[in-house]
């Protein structure tokens, strides 16, 4: 069965990936660590304010994936880490992984831009050799990213991640994106929320509190 992740899902698995290469000294990461993650200015887009009760629901989804697992234990430690598993899930090589990294965390962008951006995770030697790393992706199946249509007064096209499932060729840089103030599971454009997504709102909520109080709980030594 094919994954299709949502907006907050597809941020977290980035941002996992993302300081996994580029500060490899700061994981795997903390669930209030990859909410500061998720939440920084630099090097996203859009800029965004999600709640660490979003995050922990994309986690667990991401955990159902088995995309995310928690890390072992340090000796000291109260708080679960978290890590991606990319390489196991899909075989992504080092420069797939800064590529897809940056592709989610910013959404679709230009070779040119691709090689500056990922650049701080790996050594991307030319343009050209971005170009064949997305030639891999594109080949995967299912596919990984799509080269979108030129737009146009635009001299270069722009390429996609495909996680979140199919990519119109006219989507903005930060399509796909949701406020903290839309459901995770609702059409952006639609007036209100239907009775399920209501009800999968609902469900994540609970999930992110389970997950908040078990966080509180272990702090206090209540859990191991």
């Amino acid at each position: 069965m094919a994954i299709e992740l949502n907006a907050i899902e597809i941020r977290v698995l980035g941002v996992l990936i993302e300081k996994a290469m580029a500060v490899p000294q700061s994981y795997p990461m903390t669930l209030n660590s990859i909410t500061a993650a998720c939440n920084q200015k630099n090097n996203r887009h859009p800029v965004l304010t999600l709640p660490e009760g979003d995050i922990a629901a994309a986690v667990h989804t991401l955990q159902q994936w088995q995309l995310v697992t928690i890390a072992p234990p340090e000796p000291g430690s109260r708080s679960n880490k978290f890590r991606h598993e990319v390489e196991k899930r899909f075989g992504w090589s080092t420069p797939q992984k800064a590529i897809m990294a940056e592709l989610m965390i910013r959404g679709p962008q230009t070779i040119g831009e691709l090689r500056t951006n990922a650049s701080r995770m790996t050594r991307l030697e030319a343009t050209d050799y971005v170009r064949e790393v997305l030639a891999e992706l594109e080949r995967m199946d299912p596919p990984m990213v799509r080269e979108l249509a030129r737009q146009p007064g635009q001299s270069a096209t722009r390429f996609a991640q495909l996680l979140g499932g199919p990519v119109a060729d006219n989507v903005p840089s930060h399509a796909g994106y949701v406020s903290t103030t839309t459901p995770t599971h609702a059409a952006p454009s639609a007036p209100s929320p239907s009775r399920l997504d209501e009800l999968e709102a609902e469900v994540a909520a609970l999930k992110a509190d389970v997950a908040s109080l078990r966080e509180k709980l272990r702090a206090a030594g209540l859990l191991p």
